[in-house]
């Protein structure tokens, strides 16, 4: 990747990682921002979470299955149904990941028919797995964008 191409994809691309273990959010955010100059936003809390993404517009979600007070699918439901009225020129919410763990698994192949969901990572977190995902989910947006 040149650097004109990372400081492209700064600009316009934007994570919001909102995970209930800072361990998580501390990997996430050191291997976005330091292998694919990313700007990334993280969380602990699914509620501030909510309130980051009405403030600023992301291009990608990353939340935790299973969080406190608010799961990933209900937080991401309810950022689904205001997202677009937020912002001029979005017409659709971002795709997301979801961060879950192996007794998971069994509900994982459910979770992705949701044409929204781009992949669920299950912990422990590998760093290539990480960057593997986020990778192919900034490509699938370039694509989409292009489209339109």
């Amino acid at each position: 990747m040149s650097g004109k191409e990372s400081i492209e994809n700064k600009d316009s691309f934007r994570v919001l990682a909102s995970h209930h273990d800072t361990g998580t959010l501390r990997l996430l955010r050191e291997s976005v921002s330091n292998l694919l100059n990313i700007e990334i936003d993280t969380s602990p809390s699914s509620e501030y979470a909510y309130e980051m993404a009405i403030r600023r517009p992301y291009s990608l979600f990353i939340f935790g299955f299973h969080m406190p007070n608010l799961n990933g699918v209900l937080l991401y439901d309810l950022l689904y149904k205001v997202y677009p009225s937020l912002y001029d020129g979005i017409r659709k919410c971002p795709a997301v990941i979801f961060i879950g763990e192996e007794k998971d698994i069994k509900t994982a192949d459910q979770i992705k028919r949701d044409a929204r969901v781009k992949d669920i990572l299950i912990r422990p977190l590998s760093i290539d797995r990480i960057i593997g995902v986020i990778e192919n989910s900034m490509a699938l947006t370039k694509t989409e964008d292009d489209k339109e």
